[in-house]
Order: structure tokens, then sequence, then C-alpha cells
């Protein structure tokens, strides 16, 4: 399935968009207004079989942002941080009842495209640290300090409902500037917080990932685990087949592993990748070509960043090379991405 298929294909939760409707009346906003055109109602909302496109989701994001022009406060962190960890529907309920924080991160994880996460999420260690790491699917740079906002505000809450309140991370990086009511940043997150940084990431300290869950129950978790699975048995194997090489492809941009090295972790020979890909009338070049351009596109957005320092975080070993590639992919030069 190429991009532009992927935005318009309606297979995302609403459990954010849920929540949006439910929250604009407090905004001053008649929540019919929100999803007047885009193809379902507030009524549809309530639905827990309802999926919308991105495409959908964004245009939503896109006139409530218009209609709140002027706040002194983040959209996406009011949101988010209302948000409990029963927003995210049976994914929060298999992380509540789970071990562990580490555990319960690694699943929510793993069912991300299930919670109705509208980023694509991973997990950065360190020795001394755990950060989450979020990256745009798609390139919407209107919506992306929204949808950070929100993903950092809601991860917040589900840390604390998890662990307890007395949680707080370290540090949060975000790779856009400093925003007029940045003191709601420090309202809501008490840590510091650096601006136009390359990455967008939730750091805490690692011992959190030790900490027991006060509401583990083993038959429980294993319960709702087997309803999970069930209830996302129609997913196709092929979407989360793509999505895994994609996931491996962005662990580290950089060194981007060759097809040889994906295929031996998705354990398969790179004939049988081939096909796969082939089948879906895809290629590993055009997946990695898709990833590296959305994230040279964010990247561009930075106003330290030279093209040079672009070039190297996707991948490229010089930036004449990177000019070109960035050609092909949208038609124009990077500096006019910007």
């Amino acid at each position: 399935m190429d991009g532009s298929a992927r935005y318009t294909t309606a297979n995302l939760h609403v459990y954010l968009l849920r929540c949006l409707t439910g929250m604009s009346k407090d905004f001053g906003i008649d929540p019919t207004r929100l999803c007047m055109g885009l193809g379902f109602d507030t009524s549809d909302l309530s639905n827990p079989d309802c999926r919308v496109s991105f495409r959908q989701a964004a245009s939503m994001i896109r006139r409530a942002l218009e209609l709140t022009k002027g706040r002194d406060r983040g959209l996406g962190l009011d949101i988010g941080t209302n948000e409990t960890i029963g927003s995210i529907g049976l994914v929060g309920y298999a992380m509540l009842t789970s071990p562990t924080l580490d555990e319960a991160i690694n699943l929510g994880l793993k069912m991300q495209s299930h919670a109705g996460t509208l980023l694509q999420l991973d997990r950065v260690d360190s020795e001394k640290y755990m950060s989450i790491r979020a990256n745009s699917m798609f390139h919407e740079p209107d919506i992306q300090t929204f949808l950070i906002e929100e993903t950092f505000g809601i991860f917040l809450n589900l840390v604390r409902a998890l662990v307890g309140d007395t949680f707080n991370p370290t540090s949060i990086n975000l790779n856009y500037s400093k925003p007029p009511y940045a003191a709601h940043y420090d309202q809501v997150f008490r840590c510091p917080i650096r601006y136009e940084q390359k990455e967008n990431l939730f750091t805490c300290e690692a011992r959190w990932a030790d900490k027991r869950i006060a509401t583990y129950d083993p038959l429980s978790h294993r319960q709702a685990l087997a309803f999970l699975q069930m209830t996302i048995a129609h997913q196709s194997t092929e979407d989360e087949f793509i999505e895994s090489i994609e996931r491996i492809i962005r662990r580290d941009l950089r060194q981007t592993p060759a097809l040889a090295a994906v295929a031996a972790q998705l354990c398969m020979s790179d004939r049988t990748l081939r096909r796969r890909l082939a089948d879906q009338g895809q290629s590993y070049q055009n997946i990695l070509d898709q990833i590296r351009m959305n994230r040279a596109l964010i990247l561009l957005n930075n106003p330290r960043m030279t093209i040079d320092e672009v070039a190297y975080e996707v991948g490229f070993s010089d930036a004449h090379n990177f000019r070109r590639a960035f050609k092909r992919w949208t038609g124009h030069g990077p500096r006019q991405a910007e």
C-alpha cells in the first residue's frame, strides 16, 4: 500500500476525535461543526467499530485549531491531559493489568495502531534513561504541534495511572520552536523542555521501567490480550508486514539497513522479502524513500538545522545526493519545503 493509499484508508480508531468533540463545548465550539462534511458525525464517533482515515482525522483537528485560534493554551495539551488510560480502549486495560511499567509500555507500543495514535511511537533506552520518540506518519506540519502535545500529554497521564502521581519526566525534547503558550508546557510536564531539537522525545529515568503496577492481575491480563487478538484478527497481515519493515528502518535512519539486514530481522530470505513486497506493489526502496522524505520534511522545519545536517540524519553521506533525492521525491528542492 503506497503512502497516498494509507493516508486515505479508514483504519484509525477514533478515541482522540471522540475526546476532541467531547471537550469542544468547553472551547466554545459546536461539536457538529468539527465533523461537518468529513463523512462521519458525532454519533459515529461513539460507535466502537467506527474507523476514519488519517486525512479525515487531520481535517477535523485542523478545523478545531482554526476555531480555537488565539488561545493562551495548547489545544493538544488540553486534550491529552484530559484523556485517561480508558481513552485508548482495551489497550489501556491490557496495560493496566500488566506486571510492570516496562511491560505495559512495550505492550502499548506494540498495539499503538489499536490505541488510536496518529503518530508513530517507538522506545529509545540508555543506561540511565528511557525515552518515547514520536514521529509523524505523514507530512502535516500545521497539526504536528497538536499531535505531539496530545501524545505526550496522554502518555504522562497513562504512566501516572500505572505507577502513581509521583511520576514526572526528566526532560521533553521538541523539534519545533517555542510556542507563545510555553508556560502551559511547564505547568503540565514540570521538567526541562528543549525546543528546536532533532527529535520529539519524552524522557524519564530508567528506574521507572521496573516499577510494579498495583492493578496487575495475570488472569485479567491474559483475557485482555486474548480479546485484543480476537478484535484485531481482521487486520491485514500485510499492513503489519509493511509496518514491521518501517519500524526497523526508523530505528536509526542515519545507518539505513540494507534489504538483507531487514530480511534477517524478519526471519526470512531476501527473495521472500522482495516477493512479498512485490505482491503489494511495493519495493524496499519505495518504503525507504517515503520514510526519508517524511523525516526530512520534519527536520527542515527546525531553523537550527542545516541541509548538511538534515542529509546526515536521513542517511545521506552528502548534501548533493540528498538534494537530488529530495527533488525526485517532491519535485522541488529542500529549501522550498522549509
